[in-house]
């Protein structure tokens, strides 16, 4: 998945909540520099969130 300085997506890692996340840490870390480790745990609320999967993922976010 790649996040542009404009909010341009191009692809995707499932949609959801777990990629809103991503794209608001992208925005600090287009605008900041570095990477960051994002740590999502989807497990325990994917059902009453009313999600079809759950589980965890660990995604990196680094500005290219």
């Amino acid at each position: 998945m790649a996040i542009l300085p404009y909010r341009e997506i191009i692809g995707s890692i499932g949609g959801g909540c777990a990629e809103a996340d991503v794209i608001l840490k992208a925005m600090d870390i287009i605008r900041d520099g570095g990477y960051f480790l994002l740590n999502i745990d989807l497990s325990d609320t994917a059902e009453e969130d009313g999600m079809v999967c759950g589980g965890t993922m660990k995604v990196l976010i680094e500005a290219v």
